[in-house]
């Protein structure tokens, strides 16, 4: 009967325990998910601006057809070399959760790169 009267609220203390590491690691894998997501948008838009650029595409045109694709807050930067199109965009994720904003926002970077199709005059 001794056992028994130690043993009791141990099943609310192991959970009083258990209960915030399983919420954090909740928290942590919701803001992975956010930040996996910013990433993909980023490498969605550096194809789409690459594709666009690489088409012909004034580099306005080609920044807003990536604008589309990309997160709000996107840098985008358009460089030419000899035939080559290279786009680079850059995205900090940000999250109005509370609990999430006194952890780091990374920054994230995609790049795309493609060569200029020729036009029906033969040159690039």
């Amino acid at each position: 009967m001794q056992r028994k009267r130690l043993e009791r609220g141990a099943v609310i203390a192991e959970v009083a325990i258990v209960l915030p590491v399983l919420l954090s690691v909740v928290f942590l894998g919701v803001w992975w998910i956010g930040i996996i997501m910013v990433n993909i948008q980023c490498i969605d838009a550096a194809r789409d601006v690459a594709r666009a650029a690489a088409r012909g595409e004034t580099p306005e045109a080609a920044r807003e057809i990536g604008r589309r694709a990309a997160p709000d807050n996107a840098t985008i930067e358009i460089r030419q070399s000899g035939p080559d199109i290279h786009v680079t965009v850059t995205a900090t994720p940000h999250t109005n959760a509370p609990l999430l904003t006194a952890l780091p926002a990374p920054t994230l970077k995609a790049e795309a790169t493609l060569q200029t199709e020729p036009t029906q005059g033969g040159t690039p």
